[in-house]
């Protein structure tokens, strides 16, 4: 079987809960593509309000029996709200770690330089390249969602989290 990519939460062998996906261990579930608030809660009058930023960490996971080469990751489509952004980064040293946050209020630490993870946008202009990864192996991707102070309220916010490769 040639590489097949998925999206996996963290959080813990077993954790199916998208709002404790903030890192540690890898999950052996699949971030759900059907799933009511796939990966961030619904935003509150008062984050809305105050505005937010939130960050959850997902592992893309060759569970294919080929190296995935050539992998990038980004938004497509991008959000429905023009007040919400989501953006990428990942870890220098980001071949099966476990790094993981407090709360999903705190900024993810890279253990490569221990320096916060940067973040950039990435969509079908510019993707984030990460490296290959092997059969059986997953790369830490943290998301970062940032919700812009005075959001307007958005019943339907969607975007879309894509991986390509080769």
């Amino acid at each position: 079987m040639p590489a097949t990519l998925q999206l996996n939460l963290t959080g813990g062998a077993n954790n199916a809960d998208p709002n404790l996906s903030l890192g540690g261990a890898h999950s052996s579930n699949a971030l759900s593509s059907t799933a009511l608030n796939n990966l961030f809660d619904d935003v509150a009058p008062d984050e809305a309000n105050a505005g937010d930023v939130e960050y959850r960490a997902i592992d893309v996971t060759n569970v294919g029996n080929a190296t995935a080469v050539g992998v990038k990751a980004f938004m497509d489509p991008e959000t429905g709200s023009a007040d919400t952004i989501l953006d990428f980064g990942i870890e220098q040293a980001s071949i099966d770690v476990t790094t993981s946050i407090a709360d999903e209020s705190t900024p993810p630490v890279d253990p490569g330089n221990n320096a916060a993870v940067a973040f950039g946008h990435y969509n079908t202009g510019a993707k984030l390249a990460l490296p290959d990864i092997p059969a059986g192996s997953y790369c830490r991707v943290w998301v970062r969602r940032t919700v812009a102070a005075g959001a307007v309220n958005t019943s339907n916010d969607q975007g879309t989290i894509n991986v390509e490769y080769a």
